[in-house]
């Protein structure tokens, strides 16, 4: 069942919070299996990573918006593709949440991260050689953190509050979410390369198998 009405929205009670995390779950689950191109190599890097943005979010919930998981799942949908990175978004606002507190906030976010992912995914972030551009994509995450800030501010209409309110709500928000996009780029221009390394696997064959230079270079 729902709640109370919490800051963000209408707080979930235990059942509902166990269908919430069962839905999202297994709208990861379905993703990741249907990626066709998703190694055991891969997937450990990708739950490796989830469990590094939930941490990195917990961390700094004191920090109002300034917190590391638009700059990740942006990031993971343009390294991981559209699949995978919509999986990493879902996933991280999942188990964050189940330390900071599941509610109605919960499906608003996981979408507003699953759209930043599929995002990234098609606009071309990365270049042939498989480093970011940095400037578009620093561009990008100041620019979605607006949107996103709206389409979360979504969750607190409910019998309580109209959606009269909800320009009064999005005006009151709007210093949130301009420090969502200085966070966003501060971190994107700061860590955003080394965060591509991170998630781009480098799969090496098995140098047993490798004859001559290839093989040293392998095995070094």
């Amino acid at each position: 069942m729902v709640g109370a009405v919490g800051t963000h929205g209408p707080v979930l009670g235990p059942q509902a919070s166990l269908f919430l995390d069962v839905l999202l779950l297994g709208a990861a689950v379905v993703l990741l299996f249907t990626d066709r191109r998703l190694t055991v190599p891969s997937a450990t890097v990708l739950f490796a990573l989830v469990a590094a943005c939930a941490a990195g979010r917990v961390a700094t919930a004191d920090l109002p918006n300034v917190q590391p998981v638009s700059v990740m799942v942006l990031l993971a949908g343009a390294t991981m593709g559209a699949r995978r990175g919509v999986a990493f978004a879902v996933l991280v606002t999942m188990l964050s949440n189940a330390v900071l507190g599941d509610g109605v906030w919960t499906i608003f976010q996981a979408v507003g991260w699953a759209l930043m992912a599929f995002a990234g995914s098609k606009l071309d972030l990365i270049d042939e050689d498989g480093a970011l551009l940095l400037g578009r994509s620093t561009t990008l995450t100041a620019a979605l953190a607006i949107p996103f800030g709206a389409l979360t501010t979504l969750s607190v209409l409910g019998p309580d509050v109209g959606m009269a309110a909800l320009p009064a709500l999005l005006w009151s928000g709007l210093p949130f979410d301009v420090a969502h996009a200085l966070g966003n780029v501060v971190l994107m221009l700061w860590a955003g390369p080394s965060i591509v390394r991170w998630m781009t696997l480098r799969e090496v064959g098995d140098p047993m198998t490798i004859t001559g230079l290839e093989a040293d270079a392998s095995l070094v």
